[in-house]
């Protein structure tokens, strides 16, 4: 009721704003902003003129990559990294710069997704279907989004109409009695942009109880009320079942996992002066995750056992953008978030249960300084309130310098972030510690950027270092969660974007983790591989032949695994190489036949899990445009 209450009266004086003006909006407002790649940044800037060390993939770069899921397109950005446990269909987990896989905060069109129960987010069946654009941006991000937020920031644009109506339906099959099939449609009437997709996956996968479907839609819509008014509205649904195996060793034949996705975004933006740049936005979310885990459960054979996760997430964000002069603006920013959730477990031993809600509200600011094309620096500080542990303040500050002639963009940024201990770490039925206390980072990087050879070679790099201090973790000596844990990384991140003709595209990205340590035990921290990289190649022969291919590499991590004895064993991953190419032939205008293999060599959690090697999966199949 607290993110009710203090929504209501942000809508109504926020719609109240636009009957102060309909003046005509100067050149050089807050209203005229230039081309917008970015809005994870609050102030929306290009890619060039921020700070921030920022990557953006447009609704084109995701088709090049063939991607089907937002984590495939992940897997080729630098510092991040992507761990999947097993086949498709298993979790599947982010880690940014080095930060545990709960310090990735996830948007979807500026609204938090993260699961209100643990704080994370698996992207396990976040698929590509409606996205226009995905934008990554690294470091801590706190001061802009509050909690989560120490490695960065992963926010997914969705699509909301078209200038041209435009559709599209597509259909594969592949190996393991695969099947994807999309379709989306959108459009723009007078001051109505609209868009709707629909989309299935199922496959049966390798193994025994394997078995995985997804299945979803979205809908999304935007109308230009008044001049200076514009609203949206975004909806999406997602099921999926998944059969749940386990490792090899122990082979669980009939265990299953079924997730429930739903989220409502309603957002307003109004200029209500040529100085100021307003937006609203509201959303509500569940997320529902069910376990059925009946007997045969090897190893424990402790009968059965089902649980259920139902986490709801309503926010309230109203954010304002003031011109106070040319190359000076200052944004104030107000939130209030409700995570009510429930949990229930059911065993031979009884029935768990846990009913709890945590509420939040922040105050924000951030002020960016740009006197010149050249130069801008930003500043900005924020202040959390939470009912379970009380209030937390975080802070940033980055500056972007561009070398006029060479063109050389540098950049560098300091900031700190936080995590709010989750409602399964203060209240979890026998681990439960009320006392908790949030965790803390300190962030910083260097970088530069450098176009050659008139524009068509990009290349850049940077350098970070990341602390994490009062990180949560299970105490032996108390039996519950603590605040006992530190941790270090530090690391480099290259990328290259290559143009050697109008047919022709290659990208590349390297990352160097050459520091992700334990400072408690000494240890390399889980599931952190040194080396990571990827290379894409686009190509176009004739106009009516496209070639694309993606060749993903992952060193060699450090796990660790249960043992039949639940004992806690070291493990290593070893390293592996993942393929991808796809051709597509364009005979008419309106329709692609389409070949695609995924190729899998070696297996990412081999010795940990003892996941067999997927092999080659081929997929053929055919779209249609109009």
């Amino acid at each position: 009721m607290r993110c009710r209450r203090v929504a209501v009266p942000l809508l109504t004086l926020f719609l109240a704003v636009p009957a102060f003006a309909e003046q005509p909006v100067e050149q050089d407002s807050a209203a005229s902003l230039p081309e917008i790649l970015v809005s994870a940044t609050r102030i929306e800037a290009t890619q060039a003129t921020s700070p921030d060390a920022i990557t953006v993939v447009t609704r084109e770069e995701i088709e090049q990559l063939q991607a089907r899921t937002v984590a495939d397109v992940l897997e080729t950005v630098p510092g991040v990294s992507v761990s999947h446990t097993g086949q498709p269909g298993a979790q599947t987990s982010v880690f940014m710069r080095g930060a545990n896989s709960g310090h990735t905060l996830v948007l979807i069109d500026g609204m938090r997704v993260n699961n209100a129960f643990n704080g994370r987010y698996d992207f396990v069946d976040l698929t590509v279907d409606n996205v226009e654009r995905i934008e990554v941006v690294r470091g801590p991000q706190s001061t802009r989004y509050g909690s989560d937020a120490l490695g960065g920031v992963i926010n997914v644009v969705t699509r909301r109409g078209s200038a041209e109506p435009t559709g599209v339906a597509l259909v594969e099959v592949g190996t393991n009695a695969s099947l994807h099939a999309r379709g989306s449609a959108a459009a723009t009437v007078g001051t109505l942009g609209v868009s709707a997709e629909i989309s299935y996956f199922d496959t049966d996968n390798e193994r025994q109880n394997g078995q995985y479907t997804v299945s979803g839609g979205s809908v999304g819509g935007s109308w230009k009320a008044l001049k200076n008014l514009e609203i949206g509205l975004t909806a999406s649904h997602r099921t999926s079942d998944a059969g749940a195996p386990n490792d090899r060793f122990t082979n669980d034949p009939n265990d299953r996992t079924r997730n429930e996705n739903t989220q409502v975004t309603l957002d307003a933006h109004a200029v209500p002066a040529p100085w100021w740049d307003a937006r609203l936005s509201l959303s509500s979310g569940r997320d529902r995750t069910r376990f059925d885990g009946p007997e045969p459960n090897p190893p424990s054979f402790f009968g059965d056992l089902k649980t259920e996760t139902v986490s709801d997430n309503e926010q309230a964000d109203l954010q304002n953008v003031f011109a106070l002069a040319p190359g000076n603006k200052l944004l104030i920013g107000l939130s209030t978030a409700r995570t009510p959730t429930n949990y229930t477990s059911v065993t031979s031993f009884g029935t768990t249960t846990l009913d709890q809600s945590v509420s939040s509200s922040a105050l924000s600011g951030q002020y960016d300084y740009s006197p010149s094309k050249s130069l801008t620096a930003t500043l900005g500080g924020r202040v959390d309130d939470f009912s379970s542990f009380g209030t937390h303040a975080t802070g940033r500050g980055g500056v972007r310098y561009t070398v006029q002639g060479p063109g050389t963009i540098l950049r560098a940024n300091l900031g700190t972030g936080f995590r709010a201990p989750t409602i399964s770490d203060l209240y979890f039925p026998g681990a439960a510690n009320p006392d908790l206390q949030p965790e803390k980072s300190l962030g910083w990087d260097v970088g530069l950027e450098q176009p050659l050879f008139e524009g068509k070679l990009q290349i850049g790099a940077a350098w970070f270092q990341n602390k994490f201090d009062n990180l949560i973790a299970w105490s032996s000596p108390s039996l519950r969660m603590e605040n006992i844990a530190e941790a270090r990384t530090a690391g480099l991140e290259t990328f290259f974007q290559w143009v050697p003709a109008a047919n022709l595209t290659v990208n590349g990205a390297y990352t160097w983790l050459a520091t992700a340590e334990n400072l408690v035990t000494g240890e390399r921290l889980i599931r952190r591989p040194e080396h990571t990289g990827s290379l894409t190649v686009h190509y176009r022969f004739p106009r009516w032949v496209q070639l694309d291919t993606t060749a993903r590499f992952v060193g060699k991590s450090a796990d660790s695994f249960f043992a039949a004895d639940y004992s806690t064993k070291p493990a290593t991953n070893d390293g592996y190489i993942k393929w991808d190419a796809g051709l597509t032939v364009t005979p008419w205008q309106h329709l692609s036949l389409i070949a695609r293999v995924e190729n899998l060599l070696d297996s990412e959690y081999e010795e940990a899990y003892g996941f067999p090697a997927l092999g080659r999966t081929f997929w053929g199949g055919a779209s249609v445009k109009f």
